[in-house]
Parts: structure tokens; C-alpha cells; sequence
């Protein structure tokens, strides 16, 4: 079965988004997808998701002209759509997204009124229309989202990333490293983390941050002065995937905002123990004292990572849940099969 997956291209890393790029690389048995590349950015800058009232117009009127602009199958009988490059597709379409329409608009936006009212209207008109058969979200959370913007219940299903086990590739090392990804400095957490490694390596020896994303300049100068943060600030796939995760210990990951956070699940699947915010699906992944600590402030992270850093018993332990939850909930194989079942369905109601 040929699928048309259209998806947008990140702006900094030139590839697919992650999300995406991980339905692509574990494709379901029997699946070959083609990928359409967004001509039509939603955002103009998609490796920032800096969006305010200001470029709400910009945004509508995007999606607007992505109404005219739809991608044409050929072979193709399915058109899977990810996060925001969607269309009104006359085709059979699936949609997959982390969050719905009012949890992106509160997290990113905020407020409610007149322009709020009219971007959810139009979003949820979108995903309601004829041709598109599903939805597919990561999270109850999200699933929830959708069901609360007036999508139809019956067209949500609930199907997890696919993600395979890489915890024989861990690198051997000696002290503690603790790991954060985050590509905005503030939406991200980067200054929370940045203030607590900083007070805990005064506590704890041989105690080292690597830190993945975009820095301010006036930062960077401060960090020069700590020869245990290693910033990278847009490395490749091969030194984050093969050298960066595979000698981490802890994942640290303060987010303000965020929908599902696939850095846990791939810092999870290296069996790295996480320390949370508690927002959003972040607790479906991060189960409070069982793979990892979610908490609300500075204090919180600074307890449960002094915890992790000096209790080597528990951090193999939570190691072990979070290695044992990825098998359970992201097995490519089961969720290959669950995402075929939304295809046959499409394809039987033609």
C-alpha cells in the first residue's frame, strides 16, 4: 500500500520533523510511504516556535492559501498529514498531530478572543471535513484536546510513536552526565537548567552537562567560565544519536511549553532516567518514582536530580521502567499493525 505522507521540513536540521521522520523510518509492514515536502510553511520560521498575536494574520492566511495549494497523489490512496501542514484534501486523509487545535493556540498564543475563536474554528472545520477519515495523537491528552475542540470522537485514535531500544549503544564514562535538548532557550527551559547544573556542580564532583541547542551570546560567555558544560549547538544525528545520548545519565528536560516532548522517549529508549515538568502528556511518559521525576519549579528539579546523581541503585532501576515502558507502548512492530488497522479502515470506506 502506497501512502503520500506530507510532512514540513525543519528549517535548521534540512530533514523531516522528528515526529514525522519516525513514522518514516518504521514504516508498517506492507507500507511504503512517498513524502511530499510542504511548499507552504505554516510558520516562517519552523525551527522556532516563537509565535505571538503579531503573526496570527501570517499564520491564518497560510493555512488559508493551503487550501488552494493541495499536493496531487499518484499512485498514492492515502494522504497521512503531520502536525500542521494539513490541506483540504478531496482524497482520503489522515491527520496526525501531539496536541489539538485550542492546546496549541493556548500554549503558543495565549488568551482567547476574537482571532483565537476564529483560528480554532477554522482548525477544527478542517479536521471534521469528509475526506479526513482519522486523527492520530501520541497522548490521552492530546486524544482528550480534541474531543474538548468539537472533532468527532470517532475519528481520534490514540497511537504512540514508534521507537526501538538503543541501550547497546551506551558508552561507558566515568562521573555523571546529565543531558538537556531543547532548541529554545526559553520555551524549553534552557536558563532553569543552566542555574541548577550550576549550583548542584558546587555539590557533586565529576558532575557534567551536555547541553543541545541555541544559547544567547550573553549566556554563552557566562557558561565559558565551567569547564563541565559541553554545549553543541546543532550537532548531527550521528554525535547526538551515537555519542552525545549514549554517554548521558540523566535526561533534564524544565520545558514551559511543550505537547509530548520526544527527547523523553528518546532519552528513555537509551534507558536515561528523566527529570520533568509536570505539563501537558509529559506524566503519560515521565511516571512520577517509577522511570523518572516530573516537578513545577527550580526546587523540585534540583531535589529529584540530587537524588538521581547520588543513588546509582535508583537510577539503573528507573533506567530499567523506562527500557521496559518503550517496549511496552513504542514497539515498531505493534505500532505498525495498530496504524495499518487505520489504513485498511480508510481504504474499506472507499
Amino acid at each position: 500500500m502506497k501512502v503520500m505522507m506530507v510532512s514540513e521540513i525543519d528549517g535548521k536540521t534540512k530533514k523531516l520533523r522528528r515526529g514525522s521522520y519516525l513514522r518514516y523510518k518504521y514504516p508498517p509492514k506492507g507500507i511504503e510511504y512517498t513524502v511530499f515536502s510542504d511548499v507552504i510553511p505554516l510558520f516562517k520560521n519552523s525551527s522556532n516556535y516563537e509565535f505571538n498575536k503579531d503573526n496570527v494574520i501570517s499564520t491564518l492566511s497560510r493555512l488559508i492559501l493551503k487550501g488552494f495549494s493541495q499536493p496531487i497523489p499518484k499512485d498514492e490512496k492515502i494522504i497521512h498529514s503531520f502536525f500542521w501542514n494539513f490541506y483540504l484534501y478531496s482524497r482520503p486523509w489522515i491527520h496526525e498531530n501531539d496536541e489539538s487545535p485550542s492546546q496549541f493556540l493556548d500554549q503558543y498564543y495565549g488568551g482567547k478572543g476574537f482571532t483565537y475563536n476564529i483560528a480554532l474554528e477554522f482548525l477544527t472545520y478542517y479536521l471534521n471535513s469528509s475526506p479526513c477519515r482519522a486523527i492520530i495523537t501520541w497522548s490521552d491528552w492530546a486524544r482528550k484536546g480534541f474531543i474538548k475542540d468539537g472533532v468527532d470522537s470517532s475519528k481520534v485514535v490514540l497511537i504512540p510513536p514508534p521507537m526501538q531500544i538503543k541501550t547497546n549503544e551506551k558508552i561507558e564514562h566515568n562521573g555523571v552526565n546529565i543531558l538537556f535538548i531543547g532548541r529554545d532557550f526559553i520555551r524549553k527551559g534552557g536558563d532553569i537548567v543552566l542555574k541548577v547544573f550550576v549550583k548542584l556542580s558546587k555539590e557533586f564532583e565529576n558532575l557534567n552537562l551536555f547541553y543541545v541547542g541555541s544559547i544567547p551570546n550573553n549566556i554563552k560567555k557566562f557558561i565559558s567560565n565551567y569547564k563541565n558544560i559541553y554545549h553543541f549547538s546543532n550537532p548531527d544525528d550521528n554525535v547526538l544519536y551515537k555519542k552525545i545520548l549514549p554517554a548521558s545519565d540523566i535526561s533534564f528536560l524544565p520545558t514551559r511549553y511543550d505537547a509530548y516532548a520526544l527527547t523523553i522517549l528518546e532519552s528513555m529508549s537509551y534507558g536515561i532516567p528523566v527529570v520533568s515538568s509536570n505539563i501537558s502528556s509529559i506524566e503519560e511518559s515521565v511516571i512520577h518514582g517509577y522511570n523518572g521525576f516530573v516537578g513545577k519549579d527550580e526546587y523540585d528539579y534540583e531535589k529529584y536530580l540530587s537524588l538521581l546523581i547520588s543513588n546509582e541503585n535508583i537510577r539503573k532501576s528507573f533506567s530499567e521502567n523506562s527500557v521496559s515502558l518503550v517496549k511496552e507502548r513504542h514497539d515498531p512492530n505493534t505500532v505498525g499493525m495498530e496504524l495499518t488497522k487505520v489504513y485498511e479502515n480508510v481504504l474499506s470506506g472507499l
